[in-house]
């Protein structure tokens, strides 16, 4: 049993202490102004101290025709074939800098690489093919390309070899702890038979939580269809009252049954978005994408809400920049989305205010990043959506919570306006199983802007998307009863509130 796990070579990840390398790695590059990357045998990126080439390969990258030739760079210098025990592998970039790629080695076997660059290996002027990049200033290249360290091969192959052999301290240490430890784990199992039992006996709790958590998402979604199935009787019979299928109706009369209906039709959205909540909360949410042009998404939007604007004589406005492209996205979660916050809009702007759409193409880093992809520029891409309103705004210590679930702004007995706060966490959900976000900015007394960003590129590799928050691939049935549209169908016209 020894010997097998002595055998065993593991990969670097396990043998690195990857956040304290990175540290090491971070001092070699502030010190020499020159990045390093560590990688893997599989590829997987460990290390990525970026030095003085952060602004250039911004600007590179800003440019389409750069942008190819760098994402070209960035898969060779992923790819180019070294040996364990040769020398290091010199690759030239297509502006004149110069990278070393490394082999990291244990047990004589090949563990990784290190990629140790740009640098400059002399003076460096910029190439006379880039000229015929139209958007490219060469004056600014030139003066970005001044900014790299400037080092020889013979400096360069002390600093790698200085990092290499740091590197192969820590990675021996390690392995010799990691051996150590196995073999000590491996003597001692019986010591954790106890352990098992408990954690055996907290799995059968943690299980019974999750019945009964079960049991009360399914009775809330068994009162609130019961519920809505009377309620869509009440509305319908009271369309027909008004209508005069049973007779014509006194003023007084047809007041009453104008209020009956659209106390039914505000607690027909309320059941809907319990519902909502609910299959969000058990995980029944299937996202089902499809192509979609984001103009006829916002066209669907603004005509849901356009009878409120009006009767408020609030201005809606559209701005879809043009060459926006047709996204794969869940049109009808996309749909009720931008309904909620054109909703929310119409409802805290003041009479003769005004409502903007605005959609466009970002580049911008992926969400949940702090950087730019480089090695896959494509997720990158997103749709951008700002809904702006020059309403009453939201204090900035609520900006955040306004996306809780049942949170009101204004929660006192006496408030203005109404709703069950329910929306906003729902759309964040909705923006979240694709990958995107939902984020607003707002001044009070001024207006606020909730800005919805869609990736055209999902995580995966394939088309579904995968469980974010509660959302998984289980079929979600459609929100109606009796032929009537409600909360949460396609032809939903009552939005959900803040």
């Amino acid at each position: 049993m020894t010997a097998s796990i002595l055998d065993d070579v593991p990969p670097l990840s396990e043998l690195l202490d990857v956040e304290g390398f990175r540290e090491i790695c971070k001092s070699f590059g502030e010190l020499y102004g020159i990045g390093i990357k560590l990688f893997d045998a599989e590829g997987g990126k460990l290390v990525d101290v970026r030095a003085g080439d952060a602004h250039l390969s911004s600007y590179l990258f800003g440019i389409h025709e750069t942008q190819v030739q760098l994402t070209s760079l960035v898969n060779q210098l992923r790819n180019q074939e070294i040996r364990a025990g040769e020398p290091a592998v010199i690759v030239d970039d297509f502006v004149g800098l110069r990278y070393k790629i490394a082999p990291i080695v244990n047990e004589g076997s090949l563990a990784g690489r290190v990629i140790f660059g740009p640098y400059a290996p002399g003076d460096i002027k910029v190439p006379a093919e880039l000229a015929k990049h139209k958007e490219l200033d060469l004056y600014r290249l030139q003066g970005l390309l001044r900014t790299i360290p400037v080092a020889s091969e013979k400096q360069v192959d002390r600093i790698l070899a200085h990092l290499l052999s740091t590197l192969d301290v820590v990675i021996h240490s390690s392995y010799k702890q990691l051996m150590t430890s196995r073999v000590h784990i491996a003597s001692i199992n019986g010591a954790f038979e106890d352990l098992e039992r408990v954690n055996r006996t907290l799995q059968d709790a943690n299980g019974q939580l999750k019945e009964l958590d079960r049991l009360k998402s399914n009775f809330i979604a068994t009162v609130s269809h019961e519920l809505r199935t009377p309620l869509t009787s009440v509305i319908g019979y009271s369309e027909m009252l008004l209508e005069g299928m049973a007779g014509e109706l006194v003023p007084e009369q047809r007041d009453y049954v104008k209020t009956i209906l659209e106390k039914g039709e505000s607690l027909l959205v309320l059941i809907g978005q319990v519902l909502d909540l609910s299959r969000i909360e058990s995980g029944n949410v299937l996202i089902m994408k499809s192509q979609a042009e984001p103009a006829e998404l916002v066209k669907l939007a603004l005509s849901d809400v356009l009878p409120q604007a009006k009767k408020r004589n609030i201005a809606l406005e559209t701005a879809i920049a043009d060459g926006v492209e047709p996204i794969s996205v869940d049109t009808d979660k996309i749909r009720r989305i931008l309904v909620n916050l054109l909703g929310n809009a119409v409802k805290f702007t003041p009479e003769g205010g005004k409502i903007t759409i605005k959609a466009n193409i970002e580049e911008s880093k992926p969400v949940g990043s702090d950087r730019f992809d480089l090695f896959e520029p494509e997720r990158n891409k997103y749709l951008r959506i700002d809904v702006i309103d020059t309403g009453i705004g939201i204090p900035e210590d609520k900006l955040e919570r306004i996306f809780d679930s049942f949170f009101q702004v204004d929660n006192s007995s006496t408030r203005q306006f109404g709703g069950t706060g329910l929306g906003l966490s729902i759309a964040r959900n909705f923006a979240a199983a694709h990958r995107g976000s939902l984020t607003v900015t707002s001044s009070v007394g001024a207006g606020s802007t909730f800005t919805l960003k869609l990736p055209y590129v999902a995580e995966s590799a394939s088309d579904k998307a995968a469980p974010v928050d509660g959302l998984d691939a289980t079929p979600e049935q459609p929100h109606t009863t009796s032929g009537r549209a409600t909360p949460g169908a396609p032809g939903m016209t009552k939005t959900a509130t803040r």
